[in-house]
């Protein structure tokens, strides 16, 4: 029997609710720096302490979910994400209030990511394969994409650009989570006896999925962090719909490859997405040089393909390679090891001063044509 697709749909939702309330701030750092007068170095903390709360959530929130249950654990952990928003709401307080509301999301949409990821699995298990990574990718992408387009155009044209994005999503992320509490609980996954299963998947996953895994936020990161920043002077009055749209363009990416990835195998969709994220970096490298706005578009394109390549090589590795009862905690590490590529703007602006925009750009590509090298040449235990 296939799953209950309403089931699946519920909890999909509430993964791009939640996806959503994580990715919207981005385009809204323009406006804080503004109006709020904030130093590009409050905005990096900012931007930064959401990963401080993501980790410890990703890390505990799926092996709860393995020995408790996936709904108890992500019903709670969505409602902590809903308060971290409207802490946000409240953001024109000051620097400290935002600080707190970045910090609360972080966590619940850590949990949430984790376990909900798993739960789509579950529910999906008796689907085609690689059914459920899709399902969870396509939810994940959609949200994180599309969060920030809607919150750039409403920043860019409300009165209240610092609340009413908040509100919107808010409002969104209640209805998500009332629909998938309506989905049935099901038995703890906890019922694994196989210790030497339990050994063999670090191994596995630390050979074959780990190097591959930071580059899913590599290539989105520098997408709509970086690129838009290096040609803002171009953007003139509407950089802030611009970033929205380039990180939208880069995440929409990402779920418009998905299908095309269905039937590929993890290896070969981890070495597609990141050659295919190398070009992108190059593409955006000329792009910049030149101040082309249609040339970072382009870029975003190319570097939310690699983004969404990447991400549903690891997912359809955990799916094939795991059981229920270690399959939240497996899925929680994998999405701690993609939110490094966090830290690629920051080691982008660490670089720059020595060897320029373009050139840190160009540095990255290689490293990204070095990985795809080495996923083609390892042959990945679940194939």
């Amino acid at each position: 029997m296939k799953a209950d697709h309403s089931d699946v749909a519920r909890v999909a939702l509430l993964l791009f609710a939640a996806a959503w309330g994580a990715n919207h701030f981005a385009p809204l750092l323009l406006v804080y720096r503004v109006r709020l007068q904030l130093s590009p170095t409050d905005l990096a903390v900012l931007f930064g302490v959401y990963a401080v709360g993501l980790v410890p959530g990703l890390f505990f929130g799926g092996p709860l979910s393995d020995r408790r249950g996936r709904r108890t654990v992500v019903l709670p952990s969505a409602c902590l994400a809903l308060a971290g928003t409207i802490l946000l709401a409240m953001g024109s307080a000051g620097f400290l209030v935002l600080l707190a509301g970045r910090l609360v999301v972080g966590i619940g949409s850590g949990a949430t990511f984790s376990a909900g990821t798993a739960w789509i699995a579950d529910l999906s298990a008796r689907d085609a394969a690689g059914t459920g990574a899709r399902r969870a990718a396509v939810a994940l992408s959609s949200g994180f994409g599309g969060g920030p387009l809607i919150a750039g155009v409403i920043a860019q044209w409300s009165p209240q650009p610092m609340l009413v994005p908040y509100l919107v999503q808010a409002a969104f992320l209640l209805l998500a989570i009332v629909l998938a509490s309506q989905v049935p609980a099901s038995a703890p996954a906890a019922i694994f006896r196989g210790p030497a299963q339990l050994r063999l998947l670090p191994r596995g996953f630390f050979k074959e999925v780990a190097p591959t895994a930071p580059w899913v936020f590599t290539f989105a990161a520098i997408a709509f962090v970086v690129l838009p920043g290096l040609v803002r002077e171009r953007a003139g009055g509407f950089a802030v719909v611009y970033a929205g749209m380039v990180t939208a363009v880069t995440l929409l990416a990402g779920v418009a490859v998905q299908p095309f990835l269905r039937k590929t195998r993890p290896r070969l969709a981890a070495t597609l997405g990141l050659a295919i994220g190398s070009v992108g970096l190059m593409v955006g490298m000329v792009a910049t040089a030149g101040l082309s706005l249609l040339g970072v578009f382009l870029a975003a394109v190319l570097l939310g393909t690699g983004y969404g390549a990447c991400l549903i090589a690891g997912l359809r590795w955990i799916e094939a390679a795991t059981v229920p009862a270690i399959r939240g905690r497996v899925t929680g590490l994998f999405y701690v090891f993609t939110y490094l590529g966090f830290a690629a703007p920051f080691l982008l602006a660490a670089c720059a001063p020595w060897l320029g925009d373009r050139a840190s750009l160009a540095c990255t590509a290689a490293v990204a044509l070095a990985t795809a090298g080495y996923s083609a040449r390892h042959r990945w235990h679940n194939e």
